[in-house]
């Protein structure tokens, strides 16, 4: 047997047989094997850490066995990579000088030199910077005496990592550009792979683009040649970085997302840390502030714990960032204030003015101006001088921002125009979007509307330019959250410009309206369901698991807790924790198999004006509402024309007596008979506030739309929870003289208008068949009675009532139905609206759950309270039932906007149902069937909290 074969026999048994094998072969167990077993040791640092370590643990018990100071000193150098592995930092660099110092006495220098290689990673790691430089420079000075190109060039590769590190981006390039040098005289690959990548780096962000491009191009090529995991690893999280320095969104979640399920698989926990950090990067970038907040929690303690003292700051200075867009001032001082403490102690000046950079903004956004002016400008010329070009234009452009706060407008517009020109050239379309975004305001604001249309016209092409490739309708909606300004500003230029461009003002309305929504229902977000990989099978087994995990809870909290009232309230803590914990995991791992998605939007339609009026006919009118700040303004489209009312009423006078209404909605929440004999009374206060409302809201628009039969409305933020059909003009409701239905846009009225042109669906809207499900207790006991009565009026019904109502059923009979209708308790989660969900036989059927139908059907009707509750996200983005519906395709949906009564609900569906066999219309339907109601109970409370959404 040879050294080398022995060497493979030992990295490949268990402990108890190492030392076996050492005893058999004890010929060849010397410095030969001792020398190989480290080079496994250090070859796997970078391939295979699990050999690695077997590797370090055999040359261990061959020391112990020998005890020959060499191969003491050899098992005392992979005892420091093996710490180096596990990130203990400080062990690591323990052994690694333990190992220099006994070769240098036994007169090994090159070999000395070579543990400092090592040492200078863990030296940096822990922020000793001047130790590990003057390390690294004694041992290229040994390695170059020897002639060693090889280590010189390790040496200073890890010299360069060091500088960068430090955010010395032009030393680094030197030291990086030497080993780079070294390697290819060597024509070394897998040691090119290694610098090819992080010279890439030092480039991205010096921004030459091209030379890093390049770079990382060749390192992925040289790295998987070379067999190099944890390389490939590092090098597709920079690629991932590189992207989302550029703007590149959809990029960057894919190899930041590649980069953590290889830094997992090879088990290596500091590494997957700064891998989810990098995320957490892309998080924060994309507005996923409370996302990105969680994640910077967590790795920062990881970072402590490990001593990591560079990546702390790092992850303090971002979770700060992220505070500060929670609005969470107080706190994200104190983190900033600690991370900036922490790059002091780090002697990093360049961490400190990215500190300075974030409390410049949180002090901008508190208006303290002068304050904010001083932090940019300390920040300044650290950045300048760091070849940080992204960093130092965000610096310029809040230094502009602050210089027109100030009114110091000469100024600011010269800061920023030239900021618009160095973010041009160095390719930042964040920077430039924001740029052309305030160029666009201060334009409007000196009353020059040609270049102000200009730059708002420029902003909205970039935000749709980095839009469009986003993943998933969560990136989607929260990228647009914070970038809404340009089209509410360019609509009011388009109206300013009056009756002419009224239309062009309403098409910029809808541009930034639903539009995620409008994207599931076009069929470009449909989330991964066959995994690619056994990463995402993993992901996707812990998703069926959290579902029967969430289901067993939901069912846990609808019953009632036993024992005494502490018992109650601990066992109701826990469960709610519980449920917080899964429902997070859960919506975790839906954004991690999102991230490497692919979607496809090539089906979804643009809003088109003409098709519209076309489609509303003669009889139907369109309201569509909207808000420049504070005053309310609605679009009226008929078949004829396109208006705009302006100035209906302040937008919070408005929310504040809608919030009127809605309290005297709930005094007959909980069916109480004492409050029920002042029905009367009641009656003549709520409809004082549906008077006011309808004054505000619908007065001066009714001109406008004639004695049309027909109105659908597309409300605005707190419009959304108001029943428009119970507006009061004095004389009678609305839904007296019209019907009213109601869209979250006029592009999503449009695609459920579409449907029934599909090629798979008839030509004429047929009520004929349904299935029904609906599960009673004893606050709903009439579910029985409306299922079994409705159930008649339909030549086909499948019903399923209670324990019979799972969601299995509902899967199983949805093929050829025409009407879904569901009779259950409902529950809207304002704390995490995509978990709202209706109660089935066997569990809670979620939003996310609603996705995966695949409805066919002309209605879906959800008869229970609040089941068309929605939180209203930027942008007019529903987040409720509805949206799960309309995602699995259903045209119309049937909801209510309060917990409705059991007895005043099962009349209204038979008479609705009735009115539908007739009529074959929902909206005349339900026009019929409120009426009806409207006569028996006059209180609103019992005939309007049903509305119906989509096509009438």
């Amino acid at each position: 047997m040879q050294h080398a074969e022995l060497a493979a026999l030992l990295v490949g048994a268990g402990d108890a047989e190492v030392d076996a094998l050492l005893g058999s072969h004890s010929a060849l167990a010397d410095v030969k094997l001792a020398y190989i077993l480290k080079d496994i040791c250090l070859d796997g640092w970078s391939s295979n850490p699990a050999r690695a370590l077997r590797a370090a643990a055999a040359l261990e018990s061959l020391s112990n066995l020998t005890r020959n100071s060499e191969i003491a000193a050899l098992s005392a150098w992979t005892a420091g990579l093996e710490a180096l592995i596990q990130g203990q930092m400080g062990k690591a660099i323990e052994n690694l000088e333990s190992a220099r110092k006994q070769f240098l006495v036994i007169d090994k220098p090159h070999a000395a030199a070579a543990t400092e290689v090592s040492k200078v990673i863990g030296l940096a790691l822990l922020g000793r910077y001047d130790q590990a430089i003057s390390s690294g420079l004694r041992a290229r000075a040994v390695f170059l005496a020897h002639g060693d190109l090889l280590a010189a060039g390790k040496i200073e590769h890890n010299l360069g990592n060091l500088c960068f590190r430090r955010d010395r981006y032009h030393e680094a390039e030197k030291f990086h550009s030497s080993a780079r040098e070294r390697f290819t005289t060597l024509n070394d690959h897998r040691q090119l792979s290694t610098i090819n990548n992080c010279l890439a780096n030092t480039h991205a962000l010096l921004h030459k683009f091209k030379s890093a491009e390049d770079l990382y191009e060749q390192a992925v090529e040289q790295a998987e040649a070379a067999g190099l995991p944890v390389t490939l690893a590092e090098i597709e999280g920079n690629i991932g970085n590189f992207a989302l320095l550029r703007g590149k969104y959809d990029r960057a979640l894919d190899y930041l997302e590649r980069s953590r399920r290889r830094y997992a698989s090879l088990g290596m926990p500091h590494q997957s840390a700064m891998a989810e950090q990098e995320i957490a990067d892309a998080y924060l970038e994309l507005n996923l502030a409370p996302e990105a907040a969680k994640i910077y929690a967590r790795v920062t303690q990881t970072f402590q714990d490990l001593g990591l003292r560079a990546e702390e700051a790092r992850g303090l200075a971002f979770h700060g960032r992220a505070l500060i867009l929670l609005g969470e001032p107080g706190e994200a001082l104190e983190l900033l204030e600690h991370a900036r403490a922490l790059y002091a102690e780090e002697g990093n000046a360049v961490g400190e003015a990215m500190v300075l950079l974030a409390q410049a903004q949180l002090h901008y956004g508190q208006q303290d101006y002068e304050l904010a002016e001083e932090m940019a400008a300390a920040a300044e010329p650290v950045l300048l001088q760091s070849g940080s070009w992204q960093r130092l234009l965000l610096t310029h452009w809040l230094q502009g921002e602050i210089q027109h706060a100030l009114g110091r407008t000469d100024q600011a517009k010269l800061i920023i125009e030239k900021t618009l020109r160095e973010a041009v050239s160095n390719w930042q379309p964040q920077v430039v979007q924001r740029c052309q975004t305030t160029l666009g305001r201060m334009a409007a604001s000196g009353g020059d509307f040609e270049a102000a249309e200009y730059h708002f016209r420029r902003a909205i092409a970039l935000t749709e330019e980095m839009r469009a490739p986003l993943p998933g309708e969560e990136f989607r909606t929260s990228f647009f959250s914070n970038k809404l300004m340009p089209y509410v500003e360019l609509a009011r230029l388009c109206l300013a410009g009056g009756p002419a461009r009224v239309a062009e003002a309403l098409s910029v309305v809808e541009s930034a309206r639903s539009r995620a929504l409008s994207e599931r229902m076009g069929g470009g977000l449909n989330p991964l369901t066959e995994a690619r990989d056994e990463f995402e099978a993993d992901l996707l087994r812990q998703t069926e698991v959290l579902s029967e995990e969430l289901n067993y809870i939901y069912n846990q909290l609808d019953r009632p807790l036993q024992g005494d009232a502490t018992r109650k309230e601990r066992d109701l803590s826990e469960l709610q924790r519980a449920l917080r914990d899964r429902e997070s995991k859960m919506l975790e791992i839906t954004r991690q198999l999102q991230h490497r998605g692919q979607q496809d939007f090539g089906q979804v339609k643009s809003f088109n004006l003409a098709r519209l009026q076309k489609q509303l006919g003669a009889d139907t009118a369109l309201v569509e509402y909207t808000s420049f700040g504070d005053e309310l303004l609605a679009f009226v489209v008929t078949n004829e024309h396109v208006e705009v009312v302006r100035n209906l009423g302040a937008v919070t006078a408005i929310a504040a007596e809608i919030k009127q209404f809605r309290f005297q909605i709930d005094t007959l929440r909980y069916g109480s008979d004492a409050v029920r004999k002042h029905l009367p009374t009641l009656t003549a206060r709520v409809r004082k506030h549906l008077t006011s409302l309808y004054d505000q809201l619908m007065r001066d628009i009714e001109p406008s739309i004639g004695d049309r039969l027909r109105l659908v409305v597309v409300p605005d933020r707190d419009l959304h929870y108001l029943p428009f059909h119970a507006l009061h003009n004095g004389h009678n409701y609305l839904i007296e003289r019209k019907e009213v239905s109601y869209a979250p846009s006029a592009l999503v009225l449009q695609q459920c208008l579409d449907w029934s042109n599909r090629s798979d669906q008839p030509a004429d809207r047929r009520f004929e068949t349904a299935l029904m499900l609906g599960v009673a207790d004893e606050r709903i006991p009439r579910v029985r009675d409306e299922i079994s009565a409705i159930s008649q009026l339909f030549s086909s019904a499948r019903t399923f009532l209670d324990e019979k109502a799972t969601i299995e059923a509902l899967r199983e009979n949805l093929a050829g139905v025409d009407v879904l209708h569901l009779a259950c308790h409902a529950q809207f989660r304002a704390d995490n609206p995509l978990f709202s969900s209706l109660r089935l036989g066997d569990g809670w059927l979620t939003v996310r759950d609603a996705y995966g139908l695949k409805l066919e059907c002309n209605l879906v009707t959800l008869s229970g309270c609040e089941t068309g509750v929605n939180a209203v996200a930027p942008g007019d983005e529903l987040i409720g039932l509805a949206r799960g519906f309309f995602s699995a395709g259903s045209p119309s949906v049937l909801l209510s906007l309060w917990t409705v009564d059991d007895d005043a609900t099962a009349d209204l569906m038979t008479h609705f149902y009735r009115e539908l066999g007739i009529t074959k219309s929902p909206s005349s339907a339900l026009r019929a069937a409120q009426l009806k109601l409207l006569n028996e109970t006059p209180h609103p409370f019992f005939w309007s909290p049903f509305v119906l959404v989509g096509r009438w």
